[in-house]
């Protein structure tokens, strides 16, 4: 039986992977309107990935004598950007909202004896380790290729890649 404070605390992390997800959602329909097809795709993918992690969670705490929730409300998504620099930029804040909260809920389970759920956390941990490092890929290849309109089409190719590449990974 999972204790109020742990329940509390991976409710709190449902919200930050559903928020996640609204906000990946938001990115596509940038992406769609700027006619970036691939990259709207790798936004899909990354909001799907998001809503696995809050199904995670709440699977768990269900199974675990627990009472997931999900809020109505969870705020705001950003949806307005300069440049497809700045999109990802946003990603890597996000990703990295997300890493430290993870890490900060694994904290708190190993020094309040929540062992299981601390192992439970350890794969969460390790992929928002990845994300990270592949949203700074990400970043690099950006700011390489450019991001003036005339290079958006090459940059969204390349996108073509990194889905696939994602496909045989399993996940975005």
């Amino acid at each position: 039986m999972l204790s109020e404070s742990l329940q509390n605390k991976l409710n709190e992390q449902i919200q930050k992977e559903a928020y996640a997800s609204n906000a990946y959602l938001a990115l596509a329909t940038w992406a769609e309107n700027k006619g970036l097809p691939n990259i709207a795709e790798y936004f899909y993918f990354a909001s799907d990935d998001e809503r696995s992690h809050m199904l995670q969670l709440y699977k768990y705490i269900n199974a675990n004598g627990g009472s997931a929730a999900l809020k109505d409300s969870l705020g705001k998504v950003k949806t307005s950007f300069k440049t497809v620099l700045d999109v990802f930029k946003h990603v890597f804040d996000l990703e990295h909202g997300v890493t430290v909260s993870i890490n900060e809920l694994s904290t708190w389970c190993l020094q309040n004896g929540e062992h299981a759920t601390f192992f439970f956390l350890q794969a969460f941990v390790l992929e928002q380790q990845d994300a990270e490092r592949k949203v700074q890929e990400i970043i690099t290849i950006v700011e390489r290729m450019g991001f003036e309109d005339r290079n958006l089409f090459y940059l969204d190719k390349q996108f073509k890649k990194i889905n696939q590449q994602a496909g045989a990974e399993g996940g975005g």
